[in-house]
């Protein structure tokens, strides 16, 4: 049974208030916004378009600030990592503002590398913030007969639309047999967590060659013909959607006259 749980971008993407708007402009002014914070030389920029990207995620397609924020949690840990692996540089003095001592050396944060930390982060976080504007509002199909439209390489758009899906049915499969395990105290200790941990791999190898063969026998029989055909609905840009990209770069177009005077 295929539940919100194991599915949450699927669900948000078909549940969103924001998915009858046009799969085109979502993508286009995604990728906009995207290129707008990457070339940003200040912190005001992408925080502004994580707040806003914000609004337009949680007050207009109706999704809770609290699932949002679930959501960018995944990136963010990894978004912070990096950027802490990034600004950490090694002494024998200490040399930083901020100096961790490990014995033989320290690891020192300077004011430089503590801004060009934060200035990654917002970059990265505020990036995320306007991708998830495209994934948590639309459909895989319709993400794939927009990219189409690019006349992109028919066997990339289709392995990438097929390699997305079998990541969730796996995922679903190792759900499954990690509940199964852990049922029959598969993990109760160490020595015995590692021995389901290899059993449950050996048996997703199986399940997958298994899983890939029965998926493309039921492709067949629904006449796949070496192309995948997708349903394109038409949908208009609205003034809501216009007036929505407008603002966000009017406000950054004041900003920077400001800022420059």
């Amino acid at each position: 049974m295929h539940t919100h749980n194991h599915f949450p971008i699927d669900y948000y993407a078909y549940n969103s208030a924001i998915r009858n708007w046009n799969t085109s402009y979502k993508m286009l002014f995604a990728s906009a916004v995207i290129i707008t914070v990457i070339s940003s030389d200040n912190f005001f920029i992408p925080l502004y378009t994580f707040l806003f990207m914000g609004f337009i995620n949680t007050f207009l397609a109706r999704l809770s600030i609290k699932e949002y924020l679930k959501t960018v949690k995944i990136p963010f840990l990894f978004i912070l990592l990096g950027s802490i692996a990034a600004g950490a540089c090694f002494s024998r003095t200490a040399t930083g503002i901020i100096n961790l001592d490990i014995g033989i050396t320290y690891i020192c944060f300077t004011k430089e590398n503590i801004t060009l930390m934060l200035n990654v982060i917002l970059k990265a976080i505020s990036a995320a913030s306007a991708m998830y504007l495209v994934t948590l509002s639309v459909p895989a199909g319709e993400i794939i007969t927009t990219l189409k439209k690019l006349h992109l390489p028919g066997i990339f758009i289709e392995l990438m639309y097929l390699t997305y899906r079998y990541i969730f049915i796996l995922s679903d499969e190792v759900h499954k047999m990690r509940s199964a395990s852990v049922a029959r105290l598969g993990y109760i200790n160490f020595r015995t967590s590692c021995k389901s941990f290899s059993m449950m791999l050996g048996n997703l190898l199986i399940i997958s060659l298994k899983n890939s063969r029965n998926y493309y026998n039921a492709m067949e029989a629904r006449c796949y013909n070496g192309s995948l055909g997708f349903y394109d609905e038409n949908k208009r840009i609205s003034r809501l959607q216009a007036l929505l990209s407008l603002i966000y770069f009017l406000v950054l177009i004041i900003f920077k006259l400001i800022y420059t005077i």
